[in-house]
């Protein structure tokens, strides 16, 4: 039995403070329903409700310890000013008064800004990259709100000749601290970042202090309010989600950067925007007193305008922005699609098409030329010095074939340690081997690879555009033949194609494999002519 009663009590001990709390609060609006209506029991109830969130927010903030407190402390600020208020009100209530406008007034109206300014750090730590579209659709709804407000309860209290200057300009303080609450919670609810429990607490808490304000105004406006009713009911909840909120271990997560995705409206943002833009002309046709006060709904309605055309302007950009991403990436795809990744050379798809639109563009014979370079003993190097070596040397010569070339003329990598030259509108077929001889005594300058000094050398098969060439194939064939051939006398030297047709039929693939050219078993290669080599 022991060892039971010792499991309750600890699963009693770790119930999280939340949740404790959640059920706690649910329980005394039960109890608070219960009190006799507009009893100074039911009221000093409300007021230590009111305190326990205070209490239960600052425990949470201690618990959970957030890497930025200053939002929560804030915000607990404005509602320990609430509740300050609140208890300010009981005291005149008790004594029998019920004075207008009173220090409960000034307590009540400086919570609004310690809440609004936690809230502001709170959105701006969310949105560390900033988030202009979030921040306009807020300040459109915001607006729209302004002019609801203006027409209902700001423009009544105006025309109210009963009121004193002083009572007159505290009944307009609190409508227009509901108005910079209503905007900032629009900032929070429209800006990017986790969209956690606690973050859903805090979203509701402000929805129902806003809604109760509200209620209030218009039941202030009538002299219909009836204490302990159920609007306190609502300004209790408001109380508790706070309470509950910062108590919640998610609270730590709201404080954290969120990256800004570029998204377009959905619809219901859409549907909230489009309802906020004929709030102005709404008001002017069918609000109460569409006669009067009309300059101030014209210039909110102005204001719309503006907003959404920035509003507009700003997914505007967002699209330039997009459509240049998109076709910067494309031409990076282009690139890859049609060059080496590791020399940066044009790979061998681009050097097959480079030299199709040649021969079919020629405007004469023995225009064009192909070379095709085979790097010696490659293999030794990169199996002695390792395939980091074996790259860096691979590179090192593409760069000499390039630096070799002119600018209309093309480099290919073929493959492994192949590369392919394309000279493009050559004078005659001596030019060809003039550049390939260049080329070589480049690739077999002295270089390092590794810390490690290594000879390179090569062997060129050079072919010049003949009339009897069909196309493509067999202008490379020739130059891989001519190599070969090269390769046949000893390395490291250049041989031109012979420019006997039949020594094509050699290979037994095409040369456009992927992989190195395969000869057939017994394969003697074509007979030179003295000095070619």
């Amino acid at each position: 039995m022991v060892p039971h009663l010792t499991t309750e009590r600890r699963s009693l001990v770790h119930v999280p403070l939340w949740a404790a709390y959640f059920a706690l609060g649910a329980l005394a609006l039960v109890v608070h329903q219960m009190l006799e209506s507009g009893s100074l029991t039911q009221s000093w109830f409300y007021d230590i409700v009111g305190g326990s969130a205070v209490v239960v927010a600052l425990i949470g903030i201690a618990q959970n310890k957030p890497e930025r407190r200053m939002p929560w402390l804030l915000m607990a600020a404005g509602q320990a000013l609430f509740v300050a208020g609140d208890i300010m009100w009981n005291w005149y209530e008790t004594i029998g008064e019920s004075p207008f406008p009173s220090l409960a007034d000034v307590l009540y109206l400086a919570g609004y800004p310690f809440i609004a300014v936690g809230l502001l750090l709170l959105i701006k730590r969310r949105i560390g990259d900033g988030d202009r579209g979030g921040l306009l659709d807020a300040s459109i709804l915001a607006t729209a709100v302004a002019i609801l407000s203006w027409t209902f309860f700001i423009r009544p209290l105006t025309i109210d000749t009963e009121l004193d200057p002083l009572s007159l300009a505290i009944s307009l303080a609190y409508p227009l601290a509901d108005l910079l609450l209503i905007g900032v919670a629009m900032g929070l609810l429209t800006t990017p970042g986790a969209r956690t429990p606690a973050f859903r607490m805090l979203g509701l808490s402000l929805v129902a202090l806003l809604v109760a304000d509200q209620i209030y105004a218009f039941q202030n406006l009538d002299e219909s309010y009836v204490a302990g009713g159920a609007l306190d009911s609502l300004y209790l909840i408001a109380y508790i989600l706070f309470g509950t909120a910062v108590a919640h271990p998610s609270m730590r997560r709201l404080t954290d950067p969120a990256p800004v995705a570029v998204t377009w409206l959905g619809p219901v943002r859409m549907i909230c925007l489009a309802a906020a833009m004929v709030t102005g002309p709404l008001l002017v046709t069918i609000g109460p007193d569409a006669d009067g006060g009309l300059a101030v709904i014209a210039a909110g309605t102005a204001l719309l305008s503006l907003l959404v055309l920035a509003r507009l302007y700003g997914l505007v950009g967002i699209l330039a922005r997009d459509v240049a991403k998109r076709r910067a990436l494309e031409s990076q795809l282009r690139h890859q699609a049609f060059h080496d990744s590791l020399t940066g050379l044009a790979n061998r798809r681009r050097f097959v098409e480079q030299a199709d639109a040649a021969l079919g563009g020629r405007t004469r014979v023995g225009s064009l030329a192909a070379l095709f370079i085979d790097l010696d003993d490659f293999k030794t190097v990169n199996d002695s010095l390792g395939h980091a070596a074996g790259d860096e040397l691979l590179v090192a010569a593409a760069a000499r074939i390039r630096d070799g070339l002119r600018a209309t003329d093309v480099a290919a990598r073929l493959g492994g340690d192949e590369f392919g030259v394309l000279l493009l509108d050559i004078p005659d077929a001596s030019y060809a081997s003039t550049v390939a001889a260049r080329l070589l005594a480049d690739i077999s300058a002295p270089l390092e690879v590794a810390g490690t000094p290594v000879e390179v050398n090569a062997s060129i098969g050079v072919a010049v555009d003949t009339e009897a060439m069909h196309g493509v194939d067999d202008l490379l064939s020739d130059a891989d033949v001519a190599m070969y051939q090269a390769k046949a006398l000893g390395k490291r030297r250049l041989h031109v194609f012979d420019g006997n047709p039949e020594g094509r039929t050699v290979a037994e693939r095409p040369w456009s494999d992927d992989k190195r050219t395969v000869r057939r078993p017994g394969f003697a290669p074509p007979r030179l002519e003295p000095g070619a080599g």
